[in-house]
């Protein structure tokens, strides 16, 4: 599909060109910045880990001001459709602490939510265990921004306290138990209903993997580590419901998700206990595994893959396992470059996915990273302007404009801080929606953005002579 095809509203209303001036003018910008990296004295031993890129520090103060915004606005709308309540919230519970909304119809007569995985999904375009993972993902990206589980605590709380609830009971808004598995004694694993209302169930590893994540996740977030102390038996019963034979059953990025999982948990978990010892074994082989995989197939490239390789290198202290990863993140970023970014239409296209993969990647620093930080803000800027809901001091964004005053009538409060994908995405998933995992995608994005610009050195430039051109603080790196 050609991406910039529009059926429902303009995506761009003459922004086009201002990307691509930004684009080009912080490209020239870095240019300058490499060059005055290399005038740097040589004589200085060689650090361990490269500098981190200078930027103007008026650009890096914009542009965190204008992502916390958005994360904060995208990290409510969130909580919103979990139905999560927030501390000090005396409001009539109703649907709240359930798991909340799924997706929003957008086209006919009627929009609609759609809210619980085991009654509302559309069958025919969607199905329970995606919705399951979808509303997972949600709330593993609500808990791993700095604060929000606190600012929402009592929701919170409530949702994970119900995946840890008593066996064989359904939780409200998934359609999922926890039960016995049968191929192995005392290990419980997680069973979703494979239709509505049929009552047939089955297992996954990816909802497996995404139940024990969201529940780490938010447990430490909420600084609730007892939480945890069944996630061990979940873990097992995930190796057995997924031995190595079958490791070439999933796709590339399908395992890269599961590996970016298991790192996740690995690296939060008590390094001292016996889970730690567990999930770290398991690890280094899925890991062994996809390097393999990633090297013999040199197109492959994943955003979950990324964020894993490089939490993987930051977190390992062997330092022949420490070059061998940053080898992976080097190359990730190197297939970035050459062969993914230049086959994407990223002015007009919603990239919250790949940016949770390509903001990680440049933390290692170096010339290959500053060469990619002003296009990766950009695009994270871009996806601010063009997805973001946005209706306050009487203007509205540009997806706020694509929804329409109709539905913004009826329902403009409670979207404010979605994301709206945009339209090619929308056609070729046959659907016209707001679904959760359009605005949970982009907080992870956000998240992971902004701990870049904070890797960033802010450098304070001197003021523009009189008759010379003043600098903009739209334009980044020095």
């Amino acid at each position: 599909s050609r991406f910039g095809e529009n059926n429902f509203g303009p995506t761009c209303l003459g922004s086009c060109d201002r990307f691509t001036y930004m684009s080009n003018s912080w490209l020239m910008l870095m240019r300058v910045s490499l060059a005055c990296l290399a005038l740097a004295p040589s004589s200085m031993a060689k650090p361990k880990r490269s500098p981190p890129v200078a930027v103007e520090a008026r650009f890096k103060e914009r542009i965190s001001t204008k992502l916390h915004s958005a994360l904060d606005a995208g990290t409510d709308h969130l909580a919103w459709m979990l139905g999560v309540r927030s501390v000090g919230d005396k409001k009539p519970s109703g649907s709240t602490n359930t798991f909340g909304r799924y997706e929003l119809e957008l086209s006919g007569e009627q929009q609609k939510w759609r809210k619980s995985c085991e009654e509302d999904i559309d069958a025919e375009k969607d199905s329970i265990m995606f919705c399951v993972l979808h509303k997972l993902q949600a709330l593993t990206a609500l808990c791993q921004v700095e604060g929000a589980a606190e600012k929402y605590r009592p929701g919170v709380m409530a949702l994970v306290q119900q995946l840890l609830s008593k066996r064989d009971v359904i939780v409200p808004g998934l359609g999922l138990k926890r039960s016995l598995l049968p191929i192995a004694n005392g290990l419980e694993a997680w069973f979703y209903e494979k239709k509505p209302r049929t009552g047939e169930y089955d297992i996954s590893v990816a909802v497996q993997a995404a139940a024990m994540l969201s529940v780490v996740q938010c447990a430490t977030a909420l600084s609730e580590k007892d939480l945890i102390k069944d996630i061990q038996s979940w873990f097992l019963a995930l190796e057995k419901m997924y031995p190595r034979k079958t490791w070439g059953e999933l796709s590339f990025h399908s395992n890269s998700i599961l590996w970016e999982s298991f790192v996740l948990i690995s690296t939060t978990i008590r390094q001292d206990s016996s889970f730690a010892e567990d999930i770290h074994e398991f690890v280094g082989d899925f890991e062994s595994y996809l390097q393999a995989a990633f090297a013999q197939e040199p197109k492959v490239w994943s955003f979950s893959g990324a964020n894993a390789a490089v939490v993987s290198w930051i977190a390992e202290k062997k330092a022949e396992r420490k070059k061998k990863l940053g080898h992976t993140v080097d190359e990730y970023m190197k297939r970035w470059k050459i062969n993914i970014a230049p086959n994407m239409n990223t002015s007009l296209m919603y990239t919250c996915g790949p940016m949770q993969g390509v903001a990680p990647l440049l933390l290692k620093r170096g010339a290959d990273a500053a060469e990619l930080v002003s296009s990766v803000l950009g695009l994270a800027e871009k996806d601010v302007d063009l997805f973001q809901i946005i209706t306050k001091d009487g203007e509205k964004s540009i997806a706020a404009q694509r929804i329409g005053e109709k539905i913004l009538g009826a329902r403009g409060r409670t979207l404010e801080g979605a994301f709206l994908r945009d339209a090619a995405q929308l056609r070729s998933e046959k659907r016209l929606s707001l679904r959760i995992d359009d605005t949970a995608q982009c907080v992870i994005a956000l998240t992971r953005t902004l701990k870049l610009v904070e890797d960033l050195q802010g450098v304070e430039v001197p003021e523009t002579p009189a008759g010379a051109a003043p600098s903009s603080p739209d334009r980044g790196e020095l």
